[in-house]
């Protein structure tokens, strides 16, 4: 295979859109459970009136969404450099596998509200991501 890490980035990429999707079920279910909904087509579409804020558990989850926006495409960048480079698949599976990892518990200590832990995984998956990016450079400038 002329990209060996590109089946451990295709399996990143994956876990990374289940946690999404598992994320958008549970905006979902407790807009449903909770009867609060912000939009008022949305709301109308249930027969209710929209609300000035939604409840909790759905805020967190969108504060999860913007935290994924500005985070996931640095992973997924420097990840997909490290396939373009010929990266080994060990070190991508340890990596990427890692990185993963992180950001599942990231969004269920997030979800839960539990410092130091979210800022503790936060930094631990900026570190994976500078493990690949120094990788990256020494592909490029051995």
């Amino acid at each position: 295979m002329a990209f060996p890490a590109l089946s451990s980035f295709v399996l990143a990429l994956l876990a990374l859109f289940l946690k999404a999707s598992l994320l958008s079920a549970i905006q979902i279910i407790s807009r449903i459970r909770s009867r609060r909904y912000l939009l008022p087509e949305d709301a109308g579409m249930v027969g209710l009136r929209p609300v000035e804020a939604e409840v909790e558990l759905v805020q967190r989850c969108a504060r999860v969404w913007r935290n994924d926006v500005e985070n996931l495409p640095l992973f997924l960048a420097l990840a997909l450099s490290h396939v373009l480079l010929g990266g080994d698949a060990y070190s991508a599976n340890w990596l990427f596998g890692s990185y993963v990892l992180i950001r599942y518990l990231h969004t269920i200590v997030y979800l839960r509200g539990l410092q130091p832990w979210r800022a503790m995984l936060y930094l631990a998956g900026m570190l994976v991501c500078w493990m690949i990016a120094v990788g990256n450079f020494h592909h490029i400038h051995p």
